[in-house]
């Protein structure tokens, strides 16, 4: 069973990603058809970072996810090597 804590920690993250993809959903699919002068424009940046944020995000996850899978096979091979010499 989850404790109190792992409740709270789901929840948060749970909101905190809710509002993200809300807020990212009006920000990309929305607002470009919103007129420029209207005040929601001022809460959102420039469009073009609706596609290069989540790109560089996705380049940097990766980069992390594929550095720690070579780093786990560098050692399992350094263990195999000394396990037969």
């Amino acid at each position: 069973m989850a404790s109190g804590q792992d409740k709270v920690v789901g929840a948060s993250l749970l909101t905190f990603s809710t509002v993200v993809f809300v807020y990212y959903t009006l920000w990309a699919i929305v607002m470009p058809f919103v007129d420029e002068s209207y005040f929601l424009h001022d809460y959102f940046p420039r469009r073009e970072y609706a596609i290069r944020i989540p790109c560089v995000l996705l380049v940097f996850g990766l980069t992390v996810i594929l550095t720690f899978l070579s780093m786990v096979m560098i050692k399992s091979k350094k263990k195999v090597e000394k396990k037969s010499a």
